[in-house]
């Protein structure tokens, strides 16, 4: 047991050793978007900050960065001006335009009105966000609200969108008084990673500058996610967010170009527009506290240790309790380390990212389900363990007489991983239709397909010991006591069909991006990029893999007829 314990911290302490980062920046930042919500809180609901939490914010970015870019000049963030000029801090004050033209006009009315009020920590104005992206506005109702406010305030006029939207309106950028630009190169139809970040945003860059001659240039959005889904190539983690986030700041010192992170807090109401990736774009977290260093390496996992202990304690708790009396004390012992890890590790992540109520109550599905497949299999393990003449055969009920009441009846592990299986399917079918912003789901399913994979190869061991056959071993039916069903035929057949429909999911994404069609407009040109991205995402690819790992004891259960485990 205390082997187990030391093997699985160390394993830990591997798995989360401070990476390096090559870039690094010990100055402020110079801006960062700035959105005050908090949990609970939304544009989308109407449940806007108070002053109090909005200065409570900007104090917390004091030193952190020289300017704050809003992208409202109302609700609620009309004293960000005043409070800004308080502690020291630039604005680019923006208002928010949109199908409405009531709205369009109190924005605008009400951005004037703070620009004129504030010179001095107003230093300038961005008209519009992504306007022209959305199709919320035409290019020519949208040049009318920057002449209304180019004509009341004595700051510069902007408006940003996306970098290919400046090239594609050329008569907006030159009405503006810069140019500003968002590069997300996470969320290109062609994503990229971290390491290609500068010659990206120089290939813009270059554009912009060829078309707008002499024309400053703001990147009113450059940043990258801490947690939720890969696209591709671009993995998602906080080493790479401070990678992106570091880089930046040197590349704009070295080329003369101004910028602005997106965003300076996470935004737990984004998920509900762009899932978990959508709410954990902020260099602080929820609780206001910075996710990285801006020096030296980065934790990937800065909790760690907690979580560690956690795990630790959970496999030793299951060893003593079930693995006093079995004949090999240490393969229980870091099956359960094994086993333990995975499920803290999911119960962390799922908790991380649920942000909206009904996700509570789907949390405990996405916990539930792990959590008996856990304790089942440890039992079941325990009772293999404890005489090898039941790797064949089914346990007598007196073995599990004395067992908590989910061992009293054994074929219930078997209806745990059925269900985690047929959801692993119903989830992979989702990511058909959803590829660009659903989670992949990896953590959900790391014990249910651990917990298989592990009693398969103790089963396997133990009945080749025995002169058992291999195949009947493997078996998904002999895991745990029960007949074959029409449930566990099925799966053989879904499972494998859904690794290939994950893997799949990736192409259709890039296939549905509107500039990836326009860029490469014919089926010759998009077929190369189609096939690559079939295997580019490997957290995808991971998945694809759990998942026919998963179907293997299924298909050997329609061969082997087995039925008693």
């Amino acid at each position: 047991m205390v082997i187990a314990a030391i093997a699985a911290f160390a394993g830990w302490w591997l798995a989360n050793r401070p990476r390096p980062v090559q870039a690094e920046w010990d100055k402020p930042l110079a801006s960062v978007s700035f959105a005050p919500f908090r949990r609970g809180e939304s544009p989308l609901t109407k449940r806007y900050p108070s002053p109090a939490q909005v200065e409570s914010d900007i104090k917390s970015l004091v030193g952190r960065t020289e300017g704050i870019r809003t992208y409202t000049s109302r609700e609620g963030l009309e004293v960000v001006p005043e409070l800004a000029a308080k502690y020291g801090l630039k604005v680019t004050l923006g208002a928010w335009l949109g199908r409405d033209a009531g709205i369009n006009d109190a924005e605008t009315n009400a951005l004037i009105a703070e620009a004129n009020a504030h010179p001095d920590s107003v230093q300038r104005v961005i008209v519009g966000n992504e306007v022209l992206l959305r199709r919320d506005l035409t290019a020519e109702q949208l040049i009318a609200q920057i002449r209304k406010v180019k004509a009341a305030i004595k700051q510069p006029v902007s408006y940003a969108d996306v970098w290919a939207f400046y090239l594609q309106n050329p008569e907006v950028g030159r009405e503006v008084d810069y140019i500003t630009i968002h590069i997300l190169p996470f969320w290109e139809d062609e994503p990229m990673a971290v390491r290609d970040i500068e010659a990206h945003s120089m290939d813009v860059i270059d554009q912009i500058r060829a078309k707008f001659p002499g024309k400053p240039i703001l990147i009113g959005e450059v940043g990258w996610p801490s947690l939720g889904r890969d696209r591709g190539p671009a993995v998602v983690d906080q080493t790479n967010q401070a990678d992106l986030v570091r880089q930046i700041a040197n590349i704009a010192a070295r080329h003369g170009f101004d910028y602005n992170i997106v965003e300076a807090f996470d935004q737990p109401w984004k998920s509900e527009l762009e899932n978990t990736v959508g709410a954990a774009w902020g260099i602080l977290d929820e609780a206001r506290q910075p996710k990285f260093p801006m020096t030296g390496p980065v934790p990937p996992v800065p909790d760690w240790r907690i979580r560690a202990h956690w795990a630790v304690g959970l496999g030793l708790v299951m060893t003593l309790l079930f693995g006093g009396r079995v004949r090999f004390p240490l393969a229980f012992a870091v099956a359960a380390q094994i086993l333990a890890a995975l499920l803290v590790t999911g119960i962390f992540h799922d908790v991380a990212v649920s942000f909206r109520p009904w996700q509570n109550y789907w949390l405990a599905l996405r916990i539930g389900l792990p959590v008996l497949v856990f304790l089942a299999s440890l039992i079941r393990l325990r009772d293999w363990l404890a005489d090898p003449s039941l790797v064949l055969q089914g346990a007598p009920a007196a073995f599990f007489g004395k067992a908590p009441i989910l061992a009293r009846d054994p074929w219930r592990g078997q209806v745990w991983l059925v269900l985690s299986a047929f959801y692993a399917v119903g989830w992979t079918g989702f990511l058909l239709f959803d590829g660009r912003y659903r989670d992949i789901p990896e953590f959900d399913f790391a014990v249910p397909v651990a917990a298989t994979l592990l009693l398969l190869a103790f089963r396997a061991v133990l009945a080749k010991s025995q002169g058992g056959g291999i195949r009947a071993a493997l078996a998904f039916d002999g895991l745990f006591p029960g007949r074959r069903s029409v449930a566990t035929r099925l799966l053989a057949w879904l499972l494998p069909i859904s690794a290939f429909a994950a893997m799949l999911s990736e192409s259709l994404a890039l296939l549905d991006g509107r500039d990836f069609a326009a860029m490469h407009p014919s089926f010759a040109d998009q077929l190369p990029y189609a096939l690559t991205a079939l295997v580019w995402n490997r957290e995808m690819d991971l998945w694809a893999v759990m998942l026919l790992l998963w179907s293997l004891p299924f298909l050997l259960s329609r061969r082997a007829g087995a039925t008693e485990g």
